[in-house]
């Protein structure tokens, strides 16, 4: 009984003592869980599926396939970019989510009732703070997370509205394809800028190398035709000098032209074209003009004249430029003809080694740029036409439908939880009811929580009715008024627990079974230990053991008035006395009723009695008792207030503590417990009784007289 393991059996036994309170618990918690349920809002989540491709794609060649990065970190970078700010602005401002009472600023309670009460005074926010606080709840109300190790982007969004977590779920999804998509398109245009940069600087580096070549040739020209005799060279530079004049006479006269034509300066174009008709036409029109501001009538048909030149004018002067620009570029591919021959016939001459060196090194100069600016134009060309034909690497293979259901609150799981929470708050309350707050209700309560073996549980009885002149009547009285009532039978069970505790005990102590001494004391006052002393006296003595019922409760005693007998300080004299000058049977009175020799004693509140009963007096008393009588019984007090029942628990083989049904603190009885252990023999058992037990739970009690 001493083991402080906690085991199944013990708990079993907790549930089936304290199952009302373990089902109050459940019923509280479940009540609790419900109502918070039903008033928490719904929540609607819906989910959007989008697939990332990690594989490059070229709509440009279509069957070069694509290559599958290994790498899936790049779908969890993907997972991170789909909740970023910039997809989330994106979507508040697609979907107008700011507008929505569910993504406005909402006050908290506390401000809520100071606006009420006027102590505060709301504040209107500002658009930055409208966006904020709408950005904020967007991103709260979104999660998104990828299936597994596949390439399945899960995008879900919660709203009290079910369409609305549809709607901001797919927006979720869209937006970041589309973002996805432009930054694509942006990093491509990039790199073109990048290299239309490339190409101006390109381009002048051609020219500079084609100047190059022809300044040379120019420039030395007159020396190569010396040292070869090819005087042709000379004829051929001065007609490329004469076409290079006449076609910038010709640029000059082109844009003059364009530029009086797109002023409609018809004198000065034909004066820059050189074109009579255009002159004959631009006087016809200053004649009409002239004729229209002097003219008071026929004002309509000279506008339609004009009308007329005017158009005959703009045909002509587009016909003139064009046959100009025409000329123009013949004359540019002639000069463009004759630079070439003349390089090519300087190339065939026979040159000098420096010189055909130096021109080669210009060629090969002028052909790497021509190369590069090739390459460049070529590379910016495609990049222009790849920019407006990518594809985003994620698309949605799964839009977000309105949920049908909300998902939260999971009532059948809330209040799955809540059950198992009540049971086990239950169970945890049943057991600090039983070892801490709670007195005990049941022999197996106290014996499992305290410990102690529990050999009997005393019901609770009304007292005895007194006939005529006798005394009243007390519950020890029921031995022999009433020897078959359940009182009788638990007190007799009672004895035959404390029988076999002292045959133990005196086994252990390798003594003769006789001459017991047995204690009745309890935790705390009131507790019916002194009836019960005097009824397990009564039974003893009815049994035909001569039994000695001492009342060794020195500061209160009481087991006179049990008896109807007058007080006595024989044993406090007895016990004060040093030495054998008094006789044990000189303090001892009989209870007239079953025989019981009892001592009984006198209260002197002014004696600190625990000087009585550590002494040799005490001793000597409890040495006579054994001698004389088969069984003792001793009347101690409670050993939660006073200690002197702690120095008698080592003179006695065994002790019966009483406990008060469902009164007694649990806490008090464990600390008697403890102390009383410490006190005894180690041999001495401890036993508790049940005292006042309500036994009305226990069916077969009630046709137990019948036996």
């Amino acid at each position: 009984m001493n083991d402080n393991d906690y085991g199944l059996r013990d708990v079993l036994g907790l549930i089936r003592r304290q199952y009302r309170l373990i089902l109050l618990t459940i019923v509280l918690v479940l009540g609790t869980a419900t109502a918070v349920t039903f008033t928490m809002k719904p929540i609607y989540a819906a989910a959007t599926y989008v697939m990332v491709d990690t594989s490059s794609k070229n709509i440009l060649a279509p069957d070069s396939g694509g290559v599958a990065y290994q790498d899936s970190s790049l779908v969890d970078s993907e997972v991170e970019l789909v909740a970023s700010d910039t997809v989330l602005r994106r979507v508040l401002a697609d979907e107008n989510l700011v507008e929505l009472p569910e993504f406005g600023i909402q006050p908290s309670t506390f401000d809520s009732l100071l606006y009420t009460l006027r102590i505060k005074q709301p504040v209107e926010p500002t658009p930055d703070d409208l966006v904020d606080v709408a950005l904020g709840t967007l991103a709260g109300s979104i999660s998104v997370s990828r299936v597994g190790y596949t390439y399945l982007i899960t995008i879900s969004a919660r709203s009290a509205n079910p369409g609305v977590a549809a709607r901001i779920a797919n927006a979720v999804a869209r937006a970041y394809v589309e973002e996805q998509l432009a930054s694509k398109i942006n990093v491509i245009l990039s790199a073109s800028t990048a290299i239309q940069a490339r190409i101006t600087e390109a381009n002048k580096s051609v020219a500079a190398s084609e100047d190059a070549f022809d300044t040379f040739i120019s420039t030395n020209l007159d020396e190569i035709a010396a040292s070869t005799g090819r005087t042709d060279l000379i004829a051929v530079r001065t007609e490329l000098e004469g076409m290079i004049k006449a076609g910038a006479t010709l640029a000059s006269q082109v844009q003059t032209g364009a530029d009086s034509a797109a002023k409609q300066d018809w004198d000065a174009l034909a004066t820059a074209l050189r074109d009579d008709a255009i002159a004959k036409l631009a006087s016809d029109r200053a004649r009409l003009e002239a004729g229209l501001d002097s003219a008071s009538t026929n004002t309509d048909s000279l506008r339609d004249q004009l009308s007329k030149i005017d158009a005959q004018l703009q045909a002509q002067a587009s016909a003139s430029l064009s046959t100009l620009r025409a000329q123009l570029a013949d004359t540019q591919s002639r000069a463009g003809d004759l630079r070439k021959t003349l390089r090519t016939d300087v190339l065939a001459a026979n040159l000098p080694a420096d010189t055909l060196a130096s021109i080669y090194a210009m060629q090969q100069s002028a052909e790497i740029a021509r190369t590069q600016y090739q390459t460049l134009l070529a590379r910016s060309k495609d990049l222009e036409t790849q920019a407006y034909l990518q594809v985003p690497d994620s698309r949605i293979v799964s839009s977000a439908l309105p949920p049908g259901a909300p998902t939260f609150p999971n009532k059948r799981l809330i209040l799955t939880i809540a059950g198992i929470i009540g049971l086990i708050g239950g169970v945890g309350v049943a057991l600090l009811y039983e070892n801490v707050i709670g007195g005990y209700t049941s022999p197996e309560q106290l014996s499992n929580v305290a410990r102690v073996s529990v050999p009997a549980a005393i019901p609770r009885q009304p007292d005895l009715k007194s006939n005529g002149n006798q005394p009243s009547l007390t519950l020890a009285d029921y031995l022999v008024a009433a020897p078959l009532s359940a009182y009788s039978e638990s007190i007799r069970r009672l004895r035959v627990g404390v029988d076999q505790a002292v045959r133990r005990a005196k086994t252990a102590r390798g003594e003769s079974v006789e001459h017991a001494v047995i204690m009745v004391t309890s935790a705390a006052p009131g507790e019916g230990k002194t009836t019960t002393a005097l009824a397990l006296a009564r039974a003893y003595a009815t049994s035909g053991n001569t039994t000695l019922l001492v009342d060794c409760d020195l500061r209160k005693p009481s087991l006179h008035r049990q008896l109807g007998v007058e007080p006595s300080v024989g044993l406090l004299e007895y016990l004060a006395q040093p030495g054998e000058g008094r006789s044990l049977r000189s303090i001892v009175t009989t209870d007239t009723v079953t025989g019981v020799q009892v001592v009984v004693g006198a209260r002197q509140s002014e004696i600190a009695t625990d000087q009585f009963v550590t002494g040799q007096s005490f001793a000597r008393l409890i040495s006579a008792a054994r001698q004389s009588f088969d069984v003792v019984i001793l009347d101690t007090p409670p050993v939660g207030p006073v200690v002197d029942g702690l120095y008698m628990a080592a003179y006695v083989d065994a002790i019966a503590v009483i406990v008060r049904f469902g009164k007694t603190p649990q806490r008090e009885v464990h600390t008697a417990l403890r102390s009383l252990n410490d006190a005894k023999a180690p041999s001495t058992e401890i036993l508790a009784v049940l005292n006042q037990a309500d036994i009305r739970s226990r069916p077969y009690r009630g046709a137990y007289g019948d036996y």
